[in-house]
């Protein structure tokens, strides 16, 4: 039943969001839409998609529980790309908004470049959301013929594994935790405080209400919405803590390095994995299903941060904004940012198994990997 339920939001949402980037008046999508060809056809569209993103989110986000790791893992990747999605519907109806306030006349076959945030690749997120996307792993290596040959492979494995994930923790955490910096400790705080209730209550009254300036915040919000399903709606609270947390420790000289090796330990997690590999007689295959595993692990956290990486970039176009408009935009680019910086980081944790770090627990991680495979 969960399946099927988001296997029929995706579809019709996909469906919606390509009819609203459509060409004006060309067919689009699998339910006979058309492009929209006036300001007025826009919004009705995004009205009738509003609601289809929310139960998307909802099914993903059920996802997230799900007893198979892979569903899971799936789930989160679902989740970045819809809140893109959102974010980029979002862009379009404001760019639209605008016009129509500017009195600039509708063009025929406008289309998907009239996304203002700039993010682009609609179509292969809406793939990824559809679960259409090409996932597995292009498989270059061989069975090792011998066990010492299989050790020396999956130890390089590993040690390019605890080396990959915290880097991309690294750049991409680096990336939402100095948007923060940016800011004023007093907006922070204040965007802490947020986090995990209902955002439309902090947002204000905007002086602009027409349809598609509504819609635009409406989609906004949707996008937010998505990573608080992300994160865990129990969880929201504590991240924006921890993010705090993080910050102080920054702006007192820490370097996002020092601070993943301190929650992570990647150095004691790989002196205990390459003990574990010299010293293990399981058979090459064994090696070999360990190495194949911890390929894909690596591609998954790959897919996760590049589309974590376009948020960061996406999430700045609030702080250019108007407060007629958007009356609280720095205040939802940072609640927003404390979401993405605490997901990247718990990620990671979970993607290394990281002790010490209170984690998302999605996925079996490095650790977890080697010794399900050389049967520890």
């Amino acid at each position: 039943m969960g399946e099927s339920r988001y296997q029929a939001a995706a579809q019709a949402y996909a469906d919606g969001v390509r009819v609203l980037f459509a060409p004006s008046g060309a067919p689009t999508g699998e339910r006979g839409g058309r492009g929209p060809a006036s300001p007025g056809e826009l919004a009705e569209q995004a009205e009738a998609l509003a609601p289809v993103s929310a139960e998307l989110t909802q099914a993903s986000t059920a996802r997230l529980a799900d007893d198979d790791a892979a569903v899971r893992a799936q789930a989160a990747t679902q989740l970045l790309a819809k809140a893109l999605t959102d974010l980029e519907v979002s862009a379009r109806l404001l760019q639209a908004a605008e016009d129509q306030e500017d009195e600039i006349a509708w063009a025929a076959g406008r289309g998907v470049e009239r996304g203002g945030a700039g993010l682009g690749a609609t179509e292969e997120r809406l793939r990824l959301i559809l679960g259409q996307a090409e996932t597995k792993v292009e498989r270059g290596r061989t069975v090792p013929l011998n066990v010492a040959t299989a050790r020396g492979m999956l130890a390089g494995v590993i040690a390019d594994a605890l080396d990959l994930i915290p880097d991309r923790v690294a750049r991409t955490g680096q990336a939402a935790l100095g948007g923060l910096l940016g800011l004023g400790v007093a907006e922070v705080a204040r965007a802490a405080g947020v986090v995990g209730m209902n955002l439309a209550d902090a947002l204000g009254q905007a002086e602009k209400v027409t349809r598609l300036y509504s819609l635009f915040r409406d989609f906004l919000l949707k996008a937010y919405d998505a990573l608080v399903g992300l994160v865990g709606e129990s969880l929201a609270g504590t991240a924006a803590q921890k993010v705090m947390e993080w910050l102080e420790d920054l702006r007192e000289g820490e370097q996002i390095g020092e601070l993943l090796e301190r929650l992570y330990e990647t150095e004691r997690t790989s002196q205990a994995l390459s003990q574990l590999v010299g010293q293990s007689g399981a058979a090459p295959e064994k090696f070999a299903a360990a190495i194949e595993r911890l390929d894909e692990l690596g591609a998954a956290y790959g897919r996760q941060m590049d589309l974590s990486d376009h948020l960061v970039r996406g999430l700045k176009f609030l702080s250019f904004v108007p407060a007629a408009a958007l009356p609280q935009g720095r205040l939802v680019m940072a609640a927003a940012y404390m979401l993405l910086g605490a997901y990247v980081v718990w990620s990671g944790g979970d993607y290394v198994d990281a002790r010490r770090l209170e984690r998302l627990n999605r996925v079996p991680g490095v650790q977890r990997v080697v010794l399900e495979e050389l049967g520890q």
